[in-house]
């Protein structure tokens, strides 16, 4: 039931150790850090000061099809809830709130100041912007992009692949590009390559076939132009977030 603590490994000062969690080798953590109980942290793995690290997740886990010679890194003041698992070769930068049941993928770099709700999916290959949002259950696709101050509602599916593995030959994916300050209502679908404009606003319950103009609120299936986006809401005239 004691943690085991790889002999390679390095710990900071006040470091606590769940019950039957097991630390890799090679394993950097910080200062006053919470492992909790359970817990899997893989070889080589970096954890900075004043994180916390809920019960039965895995940090550092190796991708099944492909050898990712960087380390998992995780940036101090960070909270990564129950039963997430957080894949080798990922980024996270500092003051993030990961919930419980979210899977990151490998090169998947995460700014500051991030919210990653319960249960969303990171594919491989995606660039976060700091303090981007991203609400319980979002899937996003690989190769997708997502700037500073992204708002992502809950149940928002995206995707990268225009012929849904029947293409006669292979093609590049291209996953989303949401531009600064943009925003996806509830339980709406990206198709492959899609770029949200600046504070460009989707309805929720939207199908996005077509680009998004900066600015604009789109709705409906297919999602077209509705109107502009409130003066009020926009980044310019909102209170700095902190």
């Amino acid at each position: 039931m004691k943690p085991f603590v790889h002999p390679q490994a390095q710990l900071g000062k006040n470091v606590q150790l769940g019950m039957s969690s097991w630390i890799g080798p090679q394993v950097q953590i910080g200062d006053h850090v919470e492992i909790g109980s359970h817990v899997v942290i893989h070889e080589q793995t970096v954890i900075g000061n004043q994180v916390r690290v809920g019960d039965h997740s895995i940090l550092g886990k190796k991708p099944m099809k492909e050898s990712v010679s960087d380390p998992l890194i995780i940036g101090k003041k960070v909270q990564v809830g129950s039963n997430s698992i957080l894949y080798r070769g990922a980024t996270v930068g500092e003051h993030c709130l990961i919930a419980d049941l979210v899977t990151i993928r490998e090169h998947v770099v995460i700014g500051d100041k991030v919210v990653i709700g319960r249960g969303v999916t990171l594919e491989n290959h995606i660039q976060i912007g700091d303090r981007t949002n991203l609400q319980t259950n979002v899937y996003l696709t690989a190769f997708s992009r997502l700037e500073e101050d992204v708002f992502v509602a809950p149940c928002v599916v995206t995707s990268n692949d225009p012929f849904a593995a029947r293409s006669p030959h292979p093609i590049p994916l291209k996953g989303v590009h949401v531009k600064r300050g943009g925003r996806i209502g509830a339980g709406a679908i990206l198709l492959p390559g899609i770029t949200i404009d600046e504070e460009g606003f989707v309805a929720a319950g939207s199908v996005v076939t077509k680009d998004v103009p900066g600015k604009t609120i789109v709705k409906g299936i297919p999602a077209k132009p509705f109107r502009p986006v409130p003066e009020a809401q926009r980044l310019s005239n909102l209170p700095p977030r902190s």
